[in-house]
């Protein structure tokens, strides 16, 4: 079972995050937070495969709790859940640590594929 720590300051987003993942049978959501001190409390906490984190996190935002999970956890994936997409967003993104970036507002298809391929890598 791969274990997934969601950091999302918006409620509706991380229920879809929690469904999208729930729905697969080879995840579980071992927890979440909903700002930047939590992000960093309880997921270096939890040892989780993959942490997904908002770009609007708060306070401050997502790139900022990026650099500080990949100090403590360099070698647990980061994704980054943004409302702005894009080769600017994405580098970025690249620039703090994350690993790789999708659309707030899009199928999570992607997302639990990569997901996937970064915890499996086979």
């Amino acid at each position: 079972m791969l274990r997934v720590f969601i950091a999302c300051s918006d409620s509706s987003l991380s229920e879809a995050l929690r469904a999208a993942f729930e729905l697969e049978g080879d995840f579980e959501i071992c927890g979440a937070a909903k700002n930047r001190v939590e992000a960093i409390t309880k997921g270096t906490k939890l040892n989780p495969n993959l942490i997904i984190l908002e770009r609007e996190l708060t306070p401050r935002d997502g790139f900022e709790a990026a650099e500080e999970l990949k100090l403590i956890m360099p070698e647990v994936p980061l994704f980054l859940v943004s409302s702005e997409h894009g080769s600017r967003a994405e580098k970025d993104a690249f620039s703090h640590g994350i690993d790789a970036v999708f659309e707030k507002d899009h199928d999570f298809t992607s997302l639990i594929m990569n997901a996937r391929a970064v915890c499996n890598p086979e």
